[in-house]
């Protein structure tokens, strides 16, 4: 999985570093400024890193993902089901690619997408992805749990 962008010339190893460093910078600016800053500006610190960020990072690095992460959050918290449908499905594989095959960090990204889209009534999408929630859940959890149960019945509920 490519980590960082396919550019002219390769990057030099100090802007390389520095970029990691902002990326660090950002990310412990924004857990900050969640305490004090308005949804939208937490949105705008997510999107102008990502810009920047993305000059040099894939959207599979681990420091865009964890800024589109965030960026859901806030788009969740604002309701903007759409922006955060739009984040989710940038995060999504690249997830199943980092986490472990049966990661609940996976199940429950799956489950927003899931809910999100049977919201949006993208009913076909939404039951595909808690279909991928549960598969994940029944080995997490085992087949019989209350969490898998509700999912399960969420799913026949679209029939």
């Amino acid at each position: 999985m490519e980590l960082h962008k396919k550019l002219s010339c390769p990057p030099k190893l100090e802007d390389i570093r520095a970029m990691v460093l902002y990326a660090k910078n950002v990310i412990e600016e924004f857990r900050r400024a969640k305490h004090y800053k308005t949804p939208s500006e937490l949105l705008e610190i997510c999107e102008l890193s990502q810009e920047k960020m993305g000059s040099m990072f894939a959207d599979t690095n681990v420091y865009m993902l964890h800024m589109m992460y965030q960026a859901m959050g806030v788009c969740l918290y604002m309701q903007d089901w759409d922006g955060a449908m739009s984040y989710g499905e940038k995060i999504i594989h690249p997830y199943s690619v980092h986490y472990p095959a049966y990661s609940l960090n996976v199940a429950s990204m799956y489950l927003k997408l899931g809910r999100l889209c049977l919201g949006l009534e993208r009913k076909a999408q939404g039951v595909k992805a808690l279909k991928k929630a549960i598969a994940i859940m029944e080995v997490a959890h085992g087949k019989d749990h209350h969490y898998v149960s509700e999912v399960r019945r969420e799913v026949e509920e679209q029939k």
